[in-house]
């Protein structure tokens, strides 16, 4: 995939950098659950996309079974790991705030094919 030139390509370079210190079998895990959710389609309007889909599902799977309760619980457990996140997650306008999370459970992914990617997730 083409990055261009400018801040876009710093950025890559940014993030291939920040992955490159996640262990091997955390990457393979990750890759192979997430990419599974690589398929929806994103429900918000193109224009307010500061963060990507895979980042805001990801990050509130995470945080629920942390035990994170509510949309500024998310948030704040992106904060609190997001050292960690940033090991495999692009984010790269940051953690999402609670009103991200919000907006993106409102627009709701199809509910089918969130269901059947978390399976698959799941079961990889």
């Amino acid at each position: 995939m083409a990055y261009g030139f400018g801040a876009t390509a710093v950025l890559h370079q940014e993030h291939l950098r920040k992955k490159s210190i996640v262990s091997p079998q955390l990457q393979e895990i990750s890759d192979q659950f997430f990419s599974h959710f690589r398929e929806l389609k994103d429900p918000r309007v193109e224009r307010t996309r500061d963060h990507k889909l895979i980042d805001i599902i990801a990050i509130a799977i995470l945080a629920v079974i942390s035990g994170a309760s509510g949309w500024q619980g998310m948030e704040d457990y992106g904060y609190s790991k997001q050292q960690w996140l940033e090991q495999f997650l692009e984010l790269p306008k940051g953690i999402p705030s609670d009103d991200t999370f919000r907006r993106v459970e409102r627009a709701r992914p199809t509910p089918i094919s969130f269901s059947k990617a978390f399976r698959a997730g799941s079961q990889a």
